[in-house]
């Protein structure tokens, strides 16, 4: 009788044991999870964060100041009115079409990265680049897409016009509208920085090296003499020699004027240097260590607006924690073969065919990529 009671005591104690094991590690669970939440506030914290309510509240009132872009150098000679018209109605059907179409429901969290053309400290201006970062987590695919800032387009309230006017009109909720009306593509959430900024961080990140063409180097000096300007600086600062074109170092200035060379190449070469420019961005700033990395959220995340929320960012954390085992592929709007080059009031403008390049987005993104 007493053993069996010694064996019950035995069993009793190993039960309290375990119990007490289990408490203490979901405390320890417990405290992770709470430190972790803190650590995501407290730098979710630093970005311009702006809800997404607002920005719809502002949006509803158009910069009135704002001019329409016009061009000295143009592609295709001046559209007579009835082009215009035949556009124009052709851009309506195209919205009717969008709105009664399901093919763009896919399974991806889009953000699009806005570089808008300013050099001060705000976010107002065209969005000069505009990519947007398709996460498949199915597929373990990540598909940036270049949006080209000339697209022809049809605005939500305020007419036709470039694609990166919309931006101007209303900011992100506008630009992000007119996506979903014209191609039907939905964004999830987007991030905006200016051009100060990206100078800047390519300047902290020690410059990069890339191939730079004679022909591309009077564009870029231009590109760096207006930068000099704007800042006050002597306007023959970092200018690059002509006939000096190779493989070369550029600073944050002359990267950022190299990303906005514009009339070589067209505008579908210039949204392949500003890839590149980021690709090699990316490149850097994942060798790097956890207190440099702490630095730059410091520097630089107070000038980033977004609309992301601290679930979004957790999200995306977790994602790029196993960035590792997805593959990165990239694509243009408009894609070959669905575009011409026109001239609209002034403007040098692209039209494109937006069901063909609404499918092939779609292909791209949910399809094997190949």
């Amino acid at each position: 009788m007493e053993e069996k009671r010694t064996r019950r005591k035995r069993r009793k104690k190993k039960k309290n044991v375990w119990k007490y094991v289990l408490i203490g590690l979901a405390v320890v669970i417990a405290a992770v999870g709470v430190g972790a939440y803190c650590v995501l506030r407290y730098y979710h914290s630093l970005l311009d964060y702006q809800p997404i309510e607002e920005m719809t509240e502002a949006a509803t009132e158009a910069p009135t100041e704002f001019v329409e872009e016009t061009d000295e150098v143009t592609l295709a000679p001046p559209a007579s009115d009835d082009e215009v018209k035949d556009l124009e109605q052709q851009l309506q059907e195209n919205l009717e079409a969008m709105q009664n179409s399901s093919m763009q429901d896919v399974d991806a969290f889009n953000l699009l990265l806005i570089g808008v053309d300013t050099r001060g400290s705000d976010f107002s201006g065209r969005s000069d680049s505009m990519i947007l970062i398709s996460i498949q987590k199915s597929s373990k695919r990540i598909v940036a897409t270049s949006l080209l800032r000339d697209i022809f387009v049809s605005i939500p309230g305020h007419g036709t016009n470039r694609l990166n006017a919309a931006y101007a009109y209303g900011g992100m909720p506008l630009l992000t509208e007119t996506i979903r009306a014209n191609l039907g593509i939905s964004v999830d959430r987007c991030v905006v920085v200016n051009f100060s900024l990206v100078m800047d961080f390519l300047n902290t990140m020690g410059g990069v090296d890339l191939e730079v063409t004679n022909e591309e180097i009077p564009n870029m000096n231009r590109n760096i003499a207006d930068q000099n300007r704007v800042f006050g600086e002597d306007l023959s600062a970092d200018q690059i020699p002509e006939g000096s074109g190779g493989f070369m170092h550029l600073n944050g200035k002359q990267a950022l004027a190299y990303a906005r060379v514009r009339y070589v190449g067209t505008d579908f070469k210039r949204t392949e240097r500003q890839r590149t420019i980021l690709q090699l961005c990316f490149d850097k700033v994942r060798g790097m260590g956890i207190g440099d990395l702490n630095d730059l959220a410091h520097e630089y995340f107070p000038r980033i607006r977004t609309d992301l929320t601290e679930g979004d960012c957790a999200y995306l954390l977790l994602e790029m924690l196993k960035m590792s085992d997805y593959s990165m592929e990239t694509m243009t709007i408009p894609v070959e073969g669905s575009w011409n080059y026109k001239t609209i009031r002034g403007m040098s403008v692209i039209t494109v065919d937006f069901g063909m390049n609404a499918e092939a987005w779609s292909e791209k993104v949910i399809g094997s990529g190949n």
